[in-house]
């Protein structure tokens, strides 16, 4: 039983709302969450924080102190007249590195907000990734993460990686491994990530992916030691991974259910020193766990948890092609590969769905404890084995010479490892952050009225900005869409027209109207106040979306509603939209999909009530 792991189709959203709007400037609004928040880490120069316990990566040490200067530990002797601050008993570990992530919009910002100082991003835009790698080498104060990344993976011409409707280079033989690999270190790449399914390289296959071929997937791992590079591949299978590690991968990017681990694999892994990466966060979503929804109902990140976050995490894969013990075999084979000596790095695969940036890494260490590993070993797994296997700079330990990238704990996570969740503060470069509980809210402002448009004389929007064409164009589809003012309407007084064509060139295709009130993403409306959008519709028989896009979160959330050739009125209830904070909308749409490939249809009276 095959299957692949896929970013979810939110990324198809990456070109049509990230990559043409700013950043917003979040404004912090603290919050109590029942944990002590009272100290207050100093703006700039030098301190020593006392009275608590540190895990250096390594090693804990009790009564100790932890001494910073300009965003780097340093000997508590080499400071002259620090500020002394008490740790109250606190418990001390080094930023979360997250060794599994696919990154963009808002995810590096989001990781911090958790304590996830540092992601190892396995396939990102690349114009998202170079214009973040340019920032990780200060250590000036930031809200985001540090992203190393392997920028475009390595597949073949209709190969996983392909589907997301980014134009990608592929591979095709072992002769073009050299040069391939060359333009991936060129274009900034800090390692290299492969894709490879076994059972796609043979003949006759007829899945949904292709594959490179095994001499390819050799050739690219003799390339990438031949220039200095990592390679880590990412597989699904136990062949795969056999021919990955026969191929003298440095390590895999997953592990896998269905099969367990041969004893072949296990001794192949040791005797190569590779490691595994295994995301059971994914593969749980992807075997219907419900680890979001035990986050979303009971943990210390319940009360918290912003609606994106949740949006993100309730609902799993669940796939109906994985066998009913598949997770279970997952984290039997990860069980084994760490009793076998095998450097477990802990990573997420978010935010594909059912998890989410930086949340998501807390319920991945309690899963490694579900595996075998003690709670210092899955601290180490995210800290200290990173940094040891990737080429990340002294970051994932807190010996002198580390950047001061820390968390400071309530609770001893060596008693229970979801006391990582007990956050008091996060320390990035030296300089606290706001965590999650502290910058949750952006509000927007509350309009005087409720009325969208009414299209009397045109396409005005009473509430601001302008009605635009989306189409999934923007990420190399073909779908089609124009709109138009016309003259009579579901009530005779004029009304907005969309005629369209869904394409297939893109696997998540849209096309259709969409609304931004402001043109920054951070120039929302507080709508809290309203229970339902009204809108009429009449057009072509079927399934379309309403869309809301709101600053927390870089796609929007969705709700389907029917159409029909006669005129009729639809009312959605704000509460049935799932993922929206209602206190800072930034737009609307109204979008065809594959279900209706030529449409059109008629949008008039637009108004929350």
């Amino acid at each position: 039983m095959r299957f692949s792991i896929i970013v979810i189709a939110g990324l198809a959203l990456i070109g049509l709302f990230i990559s043409v709007l700013p950043t917003p400037d979040v404004t912090t609004q603290p919050e109590e969450n029942g944990e002590v928040n009272d100290l207050t880490i100093p703006a700039s120069g030098s301190y020593l924080l006392t009275n608590i316990t540190v895990f250096d990566g390594q090693q804990w040490h009790e009564e100790a102190g932890l001494a910073i200067q300009n965003g780097r530990v340093v000997s508590p002797t080499s400071l002259s007249d620090p500020t002394i601050v008490d740790g109250q008993g606190g418990f001390v570990i080094p930023g979360l590195i997250d060794s599994h992530t696919h990154s963009w919009g808002k995810a590096l910002h989001q990781s911090l907000q958790f304590g996830v100082t540092t992601t190892l991003d396995m396939f990102t835009d690349n114009r998202f990734f170079l214009a973040k790698k340019s920032r990780r080498s200060a250590l000036t104060a930031t809200e985001e993460a540090d992203l190393f990344s392997s920028g475009v993976l390595v597949t073949s011409a209709g190969g996983h990686g392909t589907e997301y409707g980014i134009t990608i280079p592929t591979i095709a033989s072992p002769d073009q491994a050299h040069d391939f690999v060359a333009e991936r270190l060129a274009e900034g790449s800090d390692y290299i990530k492969i894709v490879y399914d076994a059972a796609a390289d043979q003949a006759g296959h007829k899945g949904r992916f292709t594959s490179i071929d095994y001499d390819t997937l050799a050739a690219v791992i003799r390339a990438a030691h031949a220039q200095e590079a990592l390679a880590v591949v990412h597989v699904m299978d136990l062949t795969s991974a056999e021919h990955a590690a026969r191929a003298g991968a440095d390590g895999l990017v997953h592990t896998f259910g269905g099969t367990p681990a041969s004893d072949e694999l296990i001794a192949l892994m040791k005797s190569q020193d590779m490691f595994v990466i295994p995301t059971l966060s994914i593969l749980a979503s992807l075997a219907g766990e419900g680890r979001g929804q035990a986050l979303i109902r009971d943990s210390v990140f319940s009360t918290h948890l912003a609606a994106d976050v949740k949006h993100a995490i309730a609902n799993d894969i669940a796939s109906d092609r994985v066998a009913e013990d598949y997770f279970a075999v997952a984290i039997e084979n990860t069980r084994r590969m760490q009793e076998a000596g095998i450097a477990v790095l802990a990573g997420t695969d978010a935010p594909n769905q059912g998890t989410a940036h930086g949340v998501s890494l807390h319920d991945e260490l309690a899963l490694l404890v579900d595996s075998g590993l003690s709670p210092t070993d899955a601290l180490a797994a995210a800290t200290y084995l990173p940094y040891l296997r990737f080429a990340v700079g002294e970051r994932g330990h807190l010996r002198s010479g580390a950047r001061a990238d820390f968390i400071v704990l309530n609770e001893d996570p060596r008693e229970d490892i979801r006391h990582t969740q007990h956050i008091r503060w996060i320390v990035k470069n030296g300089s606290q952050v706001a965590a999650y509980f502290e910058s949750q809210k952006v509000t927007g402002e509350t309009p005087t009225s409720g009325l969208v448009s009414q299209f009397t004389k045109d396409l005005t929007s009473q509430l601001g900005g302008q009605f635009v064409v989306s189409t999934d164009q923007m990420m190399q589809g073909n779908s089609t869409a124009e709109i138009t003012h016309i003259s009579q309407g579901c009530d005779n007084s004029g009304a907005l027209a969309v005629n369209g064509t869904v394409g297939k060139q893109f696997p998540y295709p849209w096309s259709g109207v969409f609304l931004m009130f402001s043109e920054s993403i951070d120039g929302g409306y507080n709508l809290s106040n309203f229970k339902r959008i009204v809108f009429d519709v009449a057009g072509t028989d079927g399934e379309f979306r309403f869309m809301v896009l709101t600053s927390q979160t870089g796609r929007p959330s969705e709700v389907s509603f029917s159409i029909t050739g006669q005129c009729r009125q639809v009312s959605i209830n704000l509460s049935d939209i799932s993922g929206v904070d209602w206190a800072s909308v930034t737009g609307i749409g109204w979008a065809a999909g594959k279900a209706t490939p030529d449409f059109n249809f008629t949008l008039d009276n637009i108004y929350f009530e």
